[in-house]
């Protein structure tokens, strides 16, 4: 009778855990990370397949990483532009589910940060709750609730981004990846960077030039370490270096997509009505 009884606890606890257990879910890059873990809440481990500071384009998984993956229950990534390397590998994997955050998004001149547009940052965490219903029904009413406050959130931010004024050109001086910021919210801009190439010296002559013609007392860089050519442009103009933080590179992952948007807000506010 006791051996019946400790196997039926067994049973039962087994049965419980299993029934509890959350999913595993993997994600390449840090906003499709964060968007994740603000939908997913308790109810699914998610981990950043990419440590802070790793530039995406250039990633090759090890294979720990790609292990990883194989073990997961999920794999969501941003898009085949900015992660061809997650292309290949979903491939491979089996019995994992597969997101492309992207799905249903157009690109414009293959720019993969769409995120930086709110309005397509919200149809990503729509692909991506999708996915978690998909792979977890039993916790979909959880993960629709956390994907609508969240989502609300980017349409009050999105509001405050329209409402800056707009008299004055933001100025780039790190590498352009907000492409979709600027068109979104109608910002007129100048970069340094010709695409992803440094800075030519007429180039640089030319911001400087309007730096002083205008008397533009503000210049972005992203959220990283200011670069050298920011530093020269502050240096021979008397420019205040701000930041810009895109969310594609970050040096630890204790920051969220929003604290960066917001703060994106208060520097280009800051800049444009000073």
């Amino acid at each position: 009778m006791k051996l019946k009884t400790l196997i039926f606890v067994a049973l039962f606890i087994f049965t419980a855990s299993a029934a509890h257990a959350n999913i595993s879910v993997m994600c390449s890059l840090f906003p499709v990370y964060d968007f994740t873990r603000s939908i997913a809440g308790d109810f699914a481990d998610v981990k950043l397949l990419l440590p802070p500071g790793i530039e995406p384009h250039e990633y090759e998984p090890s294979p720990r990483d790609i292990k990883a993956l194989h073990d997961s229950d999920m794999f969501i990534f941003t898009c085949a532009e900015m992660e061809s390397w997650a292309v290949k590998i979903s491939q491979s994997l089996r019995n994992v589910h597969i997101v492309d955050a992207s799905e249903g998004i157009t690109l414009t001149d293959n720019d993969p940060h769409i995120w930086l547009d709110l309005s397509l940052a919200e149809r990503m965490v729509m692909n991506i709750l999708r996915g978690l219903c998909e792979a977890d029904s039993g916790h979909a009413e959880e993960y629709t609730k956390n994907a609508e406050r969240l989502c609300g959130k980017f349409r009050e931010l999105d509001e405050k981004f329209y409402g800056i004024d707009k008299g004055r050109a933001i100025i780039f001086a790190g590498e352009f990846s907000a492409g979709y910021f600027v068109r979104r919210y109608g910002f007129e801009y100048l970069t340094a960077y010709e695409g992803e190439n440094e800075p030519s010296v007429k180039r640089l002559a030319e911001i400087i030039r309007y730096i002083n013609e205008h008397e533009a007392k503000y210049i972005f860089t992203d959220i990283n370490e200011h670069s050298p050519v920011a530093r020269e442009i502050s240096a021979q103009t008397g420019a205040k270096i701000l930041t810009f933080g895109t969310g594609h590179m970050i040096p630890d992952d204790d920051i969220t997509f929003l604290q960066i948007m917001n703060d994106n807000y208060e520097n280009i506010n800051e800049a444009m009505n000073d």
